[in-house]
Formats: structure tokens, sequence, C-alpha cells
């Protein structure tokens, strides 16, 4: 039988007639293979699609390769929870609202529903399927910085920043764009080069213009809070060795190999995120808040199923993969 009734689940026809016909087959098997093993506790997780566009082909394969392997640890017995969100906050988000003439609330809400549709169509079937923007992120993000702040690990320093005197306002990210430090390509955003990867500050672009205006923007200083990264160099690089596969570690150790400097985790107003607490007008940069979003989702379908998110986040009999490409692996260890 089913674990789950089919009336509840919110798919196609299509897709309920197919795991009715498909699941008796596996039924008595199941059955059988229990007995003679240990059923794991698996949590499943896919790349979070960014709310500012579709779902494209690019996201489809990881998707659909994450949901295979979630069914078939499903269909061997286990219990195996597969989760997904909508990545939403940072510049990207504010200039697509801006542009579409609504509020980011509004736009990453449209996003999140053709989104989820698109997903269905596909026969994608997430467990949860949330967004970073919920309070079960918020709350996470909250009490990890306050955990990393009373263990000193969180600094204040002023920084240059771009800004746009016309707009009056800082240039963070994607509201600068101009020529790579690094390689010279055109038309690159303020925090990393979509041509050769490079991760750099927006006031090391070469001839940067606003992205609203079009005007070339000033410097000036801003207070910004960072976490002191290099604290926890030696316990990244033996986690990382411990429990990536040999590309991902390779790729992770280059990075890690040298003195690692101190993440910048804010953003200043006006930015789409989370308000950090203790500090007005500074918020969680959204690639401090993202990935945080996966044990957010987690808490959204304990909640949902009378559960507890500890189960999976804080215990050794749990086991969580991550379905990621090598281009986000950076910010995911971190």
């Amino acid at each position: 039988m089913l674990d789950w009734p089919l009336a509840d689940l919110d798919i196609s026809q299509q897709v309920k007639n197919k795991l009715i016909a498909t699941t008796p087959l596996f039924t008595n098997s199941l059955k059988r293979t229990l007995v003679n093993m240990n059923q794991r506790k698996i949590l499943v997780t896919a790349a979070l699609p960014y709310a500012n566009g579709d779902i494209h082909v690019g996201h489809l394969v990881e998707y659909i390769q994450a949901d295979i392997w979630s069914r078939f640890q499903k269909m061997r017995g286990h219990e195996c929870i597969y989760l997904c969100a909508d990545d939403t906050h940072g510049t990207p988000i504010m200039i697509r609202a801006r542009q579409e003439g609504v509020s980011p609330e509004a736009w990453i809400e449209k996003c999140h529903k053709e989104h989820e549709k698109d997903f269905r169509d596909f026969e994608i079937l997430f467990d949860e399927y949330h967004t970073t923007n919920g309070p079960e992120n918020k709350e996470t993000v909250e009490f990890i910085f306050n955990q990393i702040q009373s263990k000193g690990l969180v600094t204040t320093k002023p920084v240059k920043q771009p800004y746009c005197e016309h707009d009056k306002m800082f240039l963070p990210d994607r509201f600068v764009k101009g020529v790579c430090p690094k390689c010279g390509a055109s038309d690159q955003y303020g925090d990393s080069c979509d041509v050769c990867g490079s991760t750099y500050s927006p006031t090391e672009l070469k001839e940067a213009k606003c992205s609203v205006c079009g005007n070339p923007p000033t410097e000036k200083e801003s207070d910004h809070v960072f976490y002191k990264l290099n604290n926890d160099r030696e316990f990244l690089r033996s986690w990382v060795k411990e429990h990536t596969n040999e590309g991902v570690s390779k790729k992770l150790m280059e990075w890690l190999e040298g003195e690692l400097k101190d993440w910048d985790i804010s953003r200043d107003a006006p930015y789409f995120g989370f308000e950090i607490p203790g500090h007005p007008q500074k918020y969680f940069y959204v690639w401090a808040d993202a990935p945080v979003g996966y044990i957010g989702t987690t808490k959204k379908w304990c909640a949902r199923n009378g559960r507890n998110y500890e189960e999976f986040w804080k215990s050794d009999k749990a086991e969580i993969y991550h379905f990621i490409g090598k281009d986000i692996a950076y910010h995911h260890t971190l």
C-alpha cells in the first residue's frame, strides 16, 4: 500500500495512476527486504532554483536525477525525504521586481507558483518545496549568526562600496556591472565573473556602471559585518576530506590550502533579505542565508508531519545528500 493518501497529493491524475499501477509491484518485495535490513534515514536536497525566472532544462537535469535517486531509496524501504526551495533573496530579485513593477514579495510568490507547476508537469515529487523567505529560515539564520557571534567569530569593519549618486544607494553585487578585473570579460556583475569564475569585491570592477541608471558610481565607506572564516579553516579541511567525493574535495582544497579571508556576510539597505540582528540597515548576503534554507525547509516538513528537524540535522543516524553543481560547492562548504 502507499504510505500517503493519493487524494492529498497535488499532482496530475496521470501521475496518480502511474503510482497506483507501479507501487504494488514493490510492496511484497519491500516487506521481505525490510525483515533483513535496517531502515536508513535519508534527507535529500537539490540546489535551490533562483526566483528570478523560469525553470530551465539545466535545472531539470539535476532535479530529475535527485528525484530518481530518492524514489529508489524509498522503494528499498528506507525513509527518504526529498526537499527543495526557491532561493528568494538578493539584488537580482529586487531588480527583476522593479522591472515588473511589483514588490519583491509579490514577485517571489509568483515565481514559487510557477516553479511548483513546472515540477508537477515534469512529475518531480518533492516531499516539501518551500522558500528561503519563510519564517523557518529566518529563525535558523538568526540562530546560527548569534551562535558564531557569541564565539567571537564576527567582526565589523569599514569597506569601500560603489555608490550611485543618482539613485542614492550603495551598489552591491548585481546592482553594478563592468569589466572583470581578472580576465577582462565585459558586462560582469560586482561579485563574480560568469566567464572565468573569479570572485571579487564590487570596487575591483573596471569601467563600472550602475545597473539601474547606467551612471558610473562613486565610492563610499560603509561598515560591514564579517565572519572570521580562517578560524574554521582546519575544521573545513578535515570535513571536506571526509565528507565529499574526490573531485569536489580537490577543487575545494585549492581554496582551503591558503589563509582564508574574512567573509563579508552583509549588504547595505536597500536589500531584499533578512536584517542582521543588532545591525540596523544591514542585511544577510544571499549566500549567507540560502544554504540554510535546506534546514528551514526541513523544519517546514517536520511541522507538517509531527517530527523534529534535529532527527536529520543533529543525529549521527541520519544521512544527508546534497545534489548540487561544483560551481556552488564553495558556498555550500561555508
